[in-house]
């Protein structure tokens, strides 16, 4: 069962995923596809061409922003975002923020985060996990098909 804030309730983070898209319907339904938390890559640096984070926050906003950041493995901080919310309609419970991230350099392997502050304090964080990979062989012919 899911507990619904109260007005009292301070702000948080009740839901934080990265996917290949994610919309907002006319109905105000939130649809995501393709959700990940880690990207292979054969070489570094590289860059991944499109992605959406995507934060529902719940509970009372003092402020009428959040801060996203995106933060390397070794702590550098390597995007910061001041997002725009509508108090009033977080506490309504329609606190639904949708970032396109565009051709995002990754410049290490390792455990990078989205991290959202509202209100002086961290809500909450997204992991990324980036690994380096060994590039597919290629494979002349078909692709064998295992048999169960």
């Amino acid at each position: 069962m899911i507990d619904f804030p109260t007005r009292s309730e301070s702000l948080s983070l009740s839901l934080g995923v990265l996917c290949d898209h994610a919309l907002i319907g006319q109905d105000g339904k939130l649809s995501l596809i393709g959700i990940f938390d880690h990207i292979g890559v054969s070489q570094l640096p590289a860059q991944h061409p499109r992605f959406f984070v995507v934060v529902v926050l719940q509970g009372n906003a003092s402020d009428r922003q959040v801060e996203m950041e995106f933060v390397a493995p070794d702590g550098r901080s390597l995007m910061h975002e001041a997002i725009p919310i509508d108090p009033q309609a977080v506490a309504q419970g329609n606190g639904k923020l949708l970032a396109e991230i565009n051709m995002l350099v990754l410049d290490q392997p390792g455990a990078f985060e989205f991290r959202v502050s509202g209100g002086g304090r961290v809500l909450g964080s997204i992991p990324l996990h980036v690994d380096q990979v060994q590039p597919e062989q290629h494979i002349t012919g078909p692709t064998p098909v295992p048999r169960a």
